[in-house]
């Protein structure tokens, strides 16, 4: 019988999801159910947009940038309420400050209040009073998408709650550009009309409330697809129409040669033929895995515009150099390229320096080189795959640890 493995719901749409679910006043729990197990960042998103409800709220978004960013601009237009955040000092680390000029420009003059009473937290929101009329935000989209796509989620708020169009401007290049079409799709997908007027999306009042139903986690399936191709296993829950960044792997494991069958089941087959091209800024999430198949193909691989991944939970960069060299690849970087060199794997020890994305494309790794791996911080798949090792040990991947 053949093996099959299972994403969990994809964290970024469920994350969209339920903002714009909270936003129409649809019950949380008709999007996300909670028999889901469910990745740590959509269980923090939740419980924010929840603790929001009240007059006065306390936030521990732990460290996850998705959550505080999306929950940081709904808390700022959640009228009267005033919002306590706290989490990780590597999360406080990470580039957050144009969005928090973004909304202190826009909502500033209404009353909104930024407290930035620790290094870094807490950070204390203390929202306007009344939200009247339309609300236009500018972002750099530079350093995160995620910035951009928290305000186009924040002007579909403004729109359903005052009748009124807000816009979003994007100033300079876009990181992640999928990401923010993502955010675009699922505004749409709720009902909200979204056009585009001098240089800006116009998130227009819902006309009716749509179907918000949460595919499964492409940015899971890439770990998925790559182990059932050397197990010879099926992956199911696999939306090829799903509208996800991280669904580029499909087109990257056809590119060296192998053939992706789309089921359902899905199935991976082939024999590798050539190293992969790879850039980091269309699907970073994807670039821990990609680079652990990359140790295991017959020729090099390069990744392009790479310095995005130096702001994850972890230097993603600096790590993936870290975690080859230690399996016996080798990689260079130049500027923003890196060149991954594959080279005979041997047994390997990693800390995956409580990094989710880090521990799961470790252990891909050692699966693909079949060779033993010691993995410090195996518990930091439940930030997004809280089920990886369980559906893991079903191909045979089991690491040692602590």
């Amino acid at each position: 019988m053949t093996v099959v493995l299972r994403p969990p719901l994809s964290k970024s749409d469920a994350q969209r999801a339920l903002v714009l679910a909270e936003v129409l006043r649809v019950p949380l729990e008709s999007v996300v159910p909670s028999s889901e197990v469910l990745p740590r960042d959509v269980t923090v998103l939740r419980g924010g947009l929840q603790a929001l409800r009240a007059r006065e709220a306390a936030i521990d978004c732990h460290d996850g940038g998705a959550p505080f960013r999306f929950l940081l601009t709904q808390a700022a237009l959640a009228e009267g309420r005033v919002v306590r955040f706290t989490g990780t000092p590597r999360l406080g680390a990470r580039p957050h400050r144009p969005l928090l000029q973004s909304l202190q420009e826009a909502l500033g003059p209404r009353g909104l209040r930024l407290e930035e009473e620790g290094q870094p937290w807490p950070l204390v929101v203390h929202a306007p009073a009344t939200l009247r009329g339309a609300v236009h935000f500018s972002v750099t989209g530079v350093e995160s998408s995620q910035f951009a796509s928290s305000l186009l989620l924040g002007a579909a708020k403004v729109a359903q709650a005052t009748g009124e169009a807000s816009s979003l401007a994007v100033a300079g290049p876009l990181t992640s550009e999928g990401y923010l079409a993502l955010t675009r799709r699922w505004v749409e997908k709720a009902g909200f009309p979204v056009t585009e007027a001098q240089g800006s999306w116009v998130v227009h009042p819902a006309m009716s409330p749509g179907v918000l139903a949460v595919p499964g986690d492409w940015s899971s399936l890439t770990y998925l697809l790559v182990l059932a191709w050397k197990a010879g296993a099926a992956v199911e829950r696999v939306d090829f129409e799903a509208a996800h960044p991280d669904a580029e792997v499909v087109r990257h494991l056809e590119s060296v040669g192998l053939t992706v069958h789309r089921g359902p089941p899905v199935r991976v087959t082939g024999v590798a033929t050539r190293g992969l091209a790879v850039d980091a800024q269309v699907c970073p999430d994807a670039v821990p895995t990609l680079a652990a198949l990359a140790a295991v193909l017959p020729a090099p691989s390069v990744v392009t515009r790479t310095t995005i991944l130096k702001h994850k939970e972890s230097d993603r960069l600096d790590a993936v150099q870290e975690l080859l060299g230690r399996a016996g690849a080798s990689s260079r970087l130049e500027g923003e390229t890196l060149t991954i060199v594959p080279g005979p794997l041997h047994d390997f020890e990693f800390d995956a320096r409580d990094d989710h994305r880090l521990a799961m494309s470790a252990a891909v790794l050692a699966f693909l080189g079949g060779v033993k791996l010691r993995l410090h911080g195996q518990e930091a798949v439940s930030k997004s795959f809280p089920g990886y090792w369980e559906e893991a040990a079903k191909v045979g991947l089991v690491v040692e640890g602590r």
